[in-house]
Parts: structure tokens; C-alpha cells; sequence
């Protein structure tokens, strides 16, 4: 199996995705939107998998390949491929599938709970979640839940925070593949970005919260084996 990355700066890659496909012996290659990389054929991967970055779904006038980009993430869904959206990543599949992506009522920053939905218990990715788990989360933005998905966790000032559409879509607001070896650099990385607010932490109470990212890699590890089961169908 071979995974498609489309990466949007140097430090938000793949992360644990990437760890868990060496680990399974797939393949893996990289399009940085960011330093005008041509994107892939449709035929060239198996699963595409959209990641964070520092720009908007809505800033196109200053980043004109996010047009493109859309275009191409909704061709992925439409012939089947396994597409999964991580914080701007989800807010580009949203926008693929026909929702509006727009500014929160304020920034989530850091590591806070997301509550899982009735809904993402009784489905067989989103069942190895809890009901609550503390995610890092980097984003401004969210998003009308696009028809046809299923809502399956919010926040109490974000009213998605994962979805999925279908039996190839599955979109995260938050940021689940942030390891033990990266975070203190993916903090570093995204100080300058920091605005105060509710829901904003210091970088150094990021930092004294990091510990929690071990475990959700390994929730993730279940949801990522979840997803080639439901494909092999």
C-alpha cells in the first residue's frame, strides 16, 4: 500500500501516520503545497492524507494552489481513496465535500478535551476512542459538517471535531500524530501563532501537557488498523 501526503510547511508531516506505515511496511511520498510541488496522479497512492498548516481554506488569494488542492481531494473521495484530513487537512476535506469552512468564535490552542459522539461508539474506527480524550489542537477555523457525514466529536466551542463520510473519509480537527520525539519541536513551531484566549495555552503548559501524546498515538494505531479492515470489504 503506498500513502500520499500533501504537507503545507516543513514541520507538520506525517508524523505517527508515518511511524505506523513503516511499521506495516507501506510506502509513502510527500507533495509540499507550500514550495510549489506538482501534485500527484490519482493512480500513484492508496490513501491521501491532508495535513495542518499555518494558512486558511479561505486564503487563496495569498496561497492560489489551495484551489487546486480542493479540486483534488474531492476527486480522491470520489474514486474511492482512503482520504484522511488532519486540522487544516479536515478543514480542506470539509471544503471538498461542500461545507463552509469559516472563523471560530476563538482560537483552540494546546492540549484540551474532545467529547465523542453516541454516534462514533457504535462505528467500528471511532469505537476505539473514549468518551473523552485530551487531543492537541492548533486552529483558528471550523466547519459546517458536510452532508452525508457524521459528526463524531466536539468541544464546547467547536461543534466538529471529527467526522467521517462514507467508508473512505475520515477528517480530525486536532492533531493525533504528534509523537513523544516531535512535539517540543511542533510546539516551538507554532509559538509564534499563539494568541491569549480561553482556550490558549503557554507554550509551557503545552509542554508539561505533551505527555498524553504516547497514548493517543496508540488509539490511533486501532483507528489506522480500523480503516485498512473497512477497506479490505
Amino acid at each position: 500500500m503506498h500513502i500520499h501526503c500533501l504537507q503545507h510547511d516543513h514541520f507538520e508531516d506525517l508524523g505517527y501516520i508515518g511511524d505506523w506505515a513503516f511499521e506495516n511496511h507501506f510506502s509513502a511520498s510527500v507533495t509540499r503545497l507550500d514550495l510549489n510541488q506538482e501534485l500527484p496522479q490519482n493512480t500513484d497512492y492508496d490513501w491521501l492524507v491532508v495535513m495542518g498548516g499555518k494558512m486558511g481554506v479561505n486564503d487563496s488569494d495569498e496561497f492560489p494552489w489551495l484551489i487546486e488542492e480542493i479540486k483534488f481531494i474531492r476527486q480522491a473521495i470520489d474514486m474511492g481513496k482512503i482520504v484522511i484530513g488532519v486540522c487544516l487537512g479536515s478543514q480542506l476535506v470539509a471544503a471538498a465535500l461542500g461545507a463552509k469552512v469559516y472563523k471560530n468564535t476563538e482560537p483552540e490552542m494546546g492540549f484540551w478535551p474532545v467529547k465523542f459522539s453516541p454516534e462514533a461508539s457504535n462505528d467500528s474506527v471511532f469505537s476505539h476512542f473514549p468518551c473523552e480524550l485530551d487531543v492537541l489542537h492548533v486552529h483558528f477555523d471550523t466547519f459546517t459538517l458536510p452532508e452525508n457525514a457524521i459528526n463524531m466529536a466536539w468541544s464546547p466551542i467547536t461543534g466538529c471535531q471529527a467526522f467521517r463520510y462514507r467508508n473512505n473519509v475520515f477528517a480530525f480537527q486536532f492533531h493525533f500524530e504528534v509523537t513523544p520525539e516531535n512535539v517540543s519541536g511542533f510546539i516551538t513551531e507554532i509559538t509564534p501563532e499563539i494568541k491569549e484566549g480561553r482556550y490558549s495555552q503557554t507554550p509551557e503548559e503545552m509542554v508539561g501537557l505533551s505527555g498524553c501524546c504516547a497514548g493517543n498515538n496508540r488509539i490511533f494505531r486501532k483507528v489506522l488498523d480500523a480503516i485498512i479492515t473497512i477497506k479490505k470489504k
